[in-house]
C-alpha cells in the first residue's frame, strides 16, 4: 500500500557542499511520488554512494555515529521492538539487530519486530532482502498508522532514523507522530543536519522543544558528530525517552 500524505517544503538554506550530483532530484522534488521515483532510481547504488562519495570512508556514517550514541544511552535488554523509519535500503537493520539482539539466526525472535519504513518501494526491496526485518512497510510520513499495524497496533520500543528529517523530506510534525507510536518510557533516536536544525524554517528546533515542554518526551543525548564528513557537513543526533 501507499500512503501520500506530505513532503515539507522548508527555506532552510541547503549546506553549500550538498549540490554533488547524487542529490539529484532530493531536495527538489514536488511531491512525494516524485520523491518516491528519485528513490526507487537510487536504490541500486544508493549505499556505495552514500558510503563512499558522501561520507568518504566507506560505511554509512550518520547509522554509524547514531547506533555509538545509542548504545550509552539506552539498555538494550528493554528494546524489543524497534521501528527503522526512513529505512532506505536497510543498512540499519543488520546492527540494530545485533545491538539490540533482537534476532536470532538473522530472524527476529518470537514476540520481536524489526519494522523497516519508508517512501520508496525500491529501496525497501533492498531491505526486505536482507532478512532481518520482520515487517516492511511502505508510508509516508507523518503518517504511522501504516508501521503500528505492521506490529498489531503495538507501540514501538525504540524508533530510529537516520536521514528522514532532511530538507524536502519528512516534516516536523512526524515528531509528534513517533511519540504516539513509541510506548511511555522508550526510545526516539533521530538525526537531523546541523545547519538544518539551526534554521529556525526548519522547524525541528521549535518543535522539538515543544514535545520538551509539553512533557511529551525528554531529553537523553545530543551530541554533533560527523554526518556526511567527505561533503563537510555535521549532524546532530539526538535520544529521546518518551
Amino acid at each position: 500500500r501507499y500512503f501520500v500524505y506530505e513532503v515539507i517544503q522548508t527555506s532552510a538554506t541547503l549546506h553549500k557542499n550538498e549540490k554533488n550530483q547524487a542529490f539529484h532530484g532530493v531536495f527538489t522534488a514536488k511531491t512525494p511520488a516524485e520523491l518516491e521515483k528519485v528513490y526507487d532510481q537510487w536504490a541500486d547504488t544508493y549505499d556505495d554512494t552514500l558510503a563512499n562519495e558522501l561520507c568518504g570512508v566507506g560505511e554509512n556514517v550518520p547509522i554509524g555515529e547514531l547506533l555509538a550514541v545509542l548504545a550509552k544511552v539506552v539498555p538494550s535488554k528493554n528494546v524489543k521492538k524497534v521501528l527503522d523509519l526512513g529505512a532506505g535500503t536497510g543498512t540499519a537493520g543488520p546492527p540494530l539487530a545485533k545491538q539490540f539482539n533482537i534476532c536470532h539466526k538473522e530472524r527476529p525472535r518470537d514476540g520481536n519486530a524489526l519494522v523497516a519504513c519508508d517512501l520508496s518501494k525500491g529501496m525497501l526491496d533492498k531491505a526486505a532482502a536482507l532478512g532481518c526485518y520482520s515487517h516492511i512497510t511502505q508510508a509516508c510520513c507523518p503518517d504511522l498508522e501504516p508501521c503500528k499495524q505492521a506490529v498489531g497496533g503495538a507501540n514501538f520500543d525504540l524508533t530510529f532514523a537516520t536521514g528522514l528529517f532532511t530538507p524536502n523530506h519528512a516534516p516536523p510534525s512526524t515528531l509528534e507522530a513517533i511519540v504516539e507510536s513509541t510506548r511511555p518510557g522508550g526510545f526516539v533516536a533521530f538525526t537531523v543536519r546541523s545547519y538544518y536544525y539551526e534554521d529556525e524554517s526548519s522547524g525541528f528546533k521549535v518543535a522539538q522543544q515543544k514535545l520538551v515542554d509539553t512533557g511529551r518526551w525528554r531529553l537523553v543525548a545530543d551530541e554533533e558528530r560527523p554526518y556526511l564528513p567527505k561533503e563537510g557537513v555535521m549532524g546532530r543526533y539526538f535520544v529521546y525517552e518518551v
